[in-house]
């Protein structure tokens, strides 16, 4: 069937631009066949937009030839992300990175390697920004930074699309812990959980993190020094258990002492002292459930607001309490490699004023 032929007061017309209605002006993308407003504009004005529009189109049009066509890979980026490599990660990682790649696959999946732009990628970002999860975008655009940078080893990409998108600014919310806050939580800690009060003291003691603490055995410590490694950097500290906190009339062995002295028979120094559900006596504590123990605690003093601290400021609040203190070594105590990672728990946060020293003459 033959096409229906123009209308003669509309045979000037440039390809693409209708007129739906007497002064109405709209243009069809013959790319997917949306059709964008002009509106009631003069038909001068009307022709002049769809010539530009038309002229977009055809510049982005450039056909490729068909040696480029047969060489060009026709890889997706959900193939791409399935070639991310996995051996010598850590299972919390991998869940991590898993639960990223999904989100990603979701949105761009389907695109093909050597046609992923930075728009479908900054659009990608901007859906999670406008949800109000910053931090969690800040994220996705790491991980699809690395992800585009193994497509670039594979020969799958000429160029990382991700690399030039707008750096995400998240500010943390989270503030600092007291140590008159700490005390509060630490009152209240009891009424929760038999063990979490150990697990707070050794923690802020030690300066360890969370999971270095929940999963702390007794053999690590030999003789006058703990030796430890870090779950989550791999970093091995020793650590002398005469280490003490003024502050606070405790040394690392007289928590030490506390832990062992619950009558239970553990491997670990915080574990469990009686027996719930399938949970034993002796059992290690789940993080998880670090985590929420001391949530209450801090509800139950009084404690509450979206920026309220979590078990780990207990680690900043450390670094800040032995700094005070002096004659610590804080960025080996808190195993950190880097000047810049140090210098991160050591800011309060606006907490505190910054102290000036005045040595007399």
């Amino acid at each position: 069937m033959a096409a229906r032929p123009r209308i003669r007061k509309r045979a000037h017309f440039p390809p693409n631009l209708h007129e739906p209605r007497p002064g109405y002006y709209v243009w069809r993308d013959p790319r997917d066949g949306k059709t964008h407003v002009i509106g009631r504009v003069p038909a001068a004005q009307a022709i002049h937009e769809a010539l530009e529009a038309n002229l977009v189109v055809e510049r982005g049009a450039v056909q490729r030839s068909l040696a480029e066509r047969v060489s060009a890979g026709k890889e997706t980026v959900a193939q791409l992300i399935e070639k991310m490599p996995t051996d010598g990660v850590k299972h919390s990682t991998v869940v991590a990175r898993n639960g990223f790649d999904r989100v990603i696959s979701n949105a761009i999946g389907h695109i093909e390697c050597a046609a992923l732009t930075t728009k479908d990628i900054a659009d990608m970002l901007e859906a999670i920004k406008g949800k109000g999860t910053l931090a969690y975008a800040k994220k996705i655009r790491t991980r699809i930074t690395t992800i585009c940078t193994k497509g670039i080893a594979l020969g799958w990409m000429d160029r990382n699309p991700a690399a030039v998108t707008e750096k995400i600014k998240h500010k943390v919310i989270r503030r600092r812990m007291t140590l008159a806050e700490f005390h509060a939580i630490l009152a209240k800690a009891p009424e929760v959980a038999d063990w979490l009060p150990n697990a707070m003291l050794l923690a802020l003691v030690s300066g360890q993190d969370r999971s270095t603490v929940a999963r702390w055995e007794r053999t690590f410590v030999k003789g006058d020094v703990a030796v430890l490694q870090r779950s989550k950097t791999e970093v091995r500290i020793a650590i002398p258990t005469a280490l003490r906190m003024d502050v606070i009339g405790m040394s690392l062995a007289d928590v030490i002492v506390r832990c062992k002295s619950t009558g239970v028979v553990s491997k670990y120094l915080i574990h469990h002292l009686r027996s719930i559900g399938g949970t034993k006596r002796g059992d290690p504590v789940r993080l998880s459930t670090v985590s929420t123990a001391f949530a209450e605690a801090r509800e139950l003093a009084g404690i509450h607001g979206d920026d309220a601290p979590t078990f780990h400021e207990i680690r900043s609040l450390c670094k800040r309490l032995y700094m005070e203190q002096g004659g610590i070594d804080t960025k080996a105590l808190l195993g950190h490699m880097s000047d810049a990672i140090a210098d991160l728990y050591a800011n309060n946060r606006g907490l505190e004023p910054i102290k000036v020293s005045i040595n007399a003459a």
